[in-house]
């Protein structure tokens, strides 16, 4: 009786053990994944009907499993500020998204919410992108879609409508996080 006492006893340390350990490592065949935060400001130049000026804030979350295997998400703001010659006028811009990577090798897709203005009206569109990431360098290419349209309604202001990017990041904060 004393032996079953002792072997039940060893069997519930052994079932908390397990559990533990799957709660700490919900799978134990693979290591656990590692997590990089990463957050600054960026300057971006973009090129389209008009050349832009960017300038924001941008928070990335890396998760890694090897070398060929991870994920990255990011979210974003920031201003752009661009001049249209032909009507003498500033254009400035506010655009809040976020993209993602599904690996350290794929193309980045994202997507945007984009306030343009003249100084005398509104302009407010979406704005889908896809690029490429290498190091803290973000290139990418997308359409912004602003209501009301120019192309119906040539008396509201124009502004790029397909355009390509190049944004570096300049790191201030990063936290690694997991598995060394």
């Amino acid at each position: 009786m004393k032996n079953n006492n002792i072997k039940s006893i060893l069997f519930g340390f052994f079932l908390t053990y397990v559990s533990t350990a799957l709660a700490v490592y919900p799978n134990p065949f693979y290591p656990p994944k590692k997590t990089t935060l990463k957050s600054g400001t960026y300057l971006g130049l973009q090129s389209g009907r008009f050349y832009a000026l960017e300038y924001g804030w941008e928070l990335q979350r890396k998760t890694r499993e090897d070398l060929v295997h991870s994920n990255t998400t990011a979210v974003h703001h920031g201003f752009n500020a661009s001049f249209d010659f032909s009507r003498l006028n500033p254009i400035l811009g506010y655009d809040i998204g976020f993209w993602s990577r599904t690996g350290n090798f794929d193309l980045t897709y994202g997507l945007s919410a984009a306030v343009r203005t003249d100084l005398k009206q509104l302009r407010f569109g979406v704005c889908p992108t896809v690029g490429i990431k290498v190091w803290q360098l973000h290139v990418q290419t997308g359409m912004y879609v602003l209501a009301p349209f120019y192309a119906l309604d040539n008396t509201s202001f124009n502004s790029n409508t397909f355009f390509i990017s190049a944004r570096f990041l300049l790191v201030k904060h990063k936290r690694k996080k997991g598995a060394n």
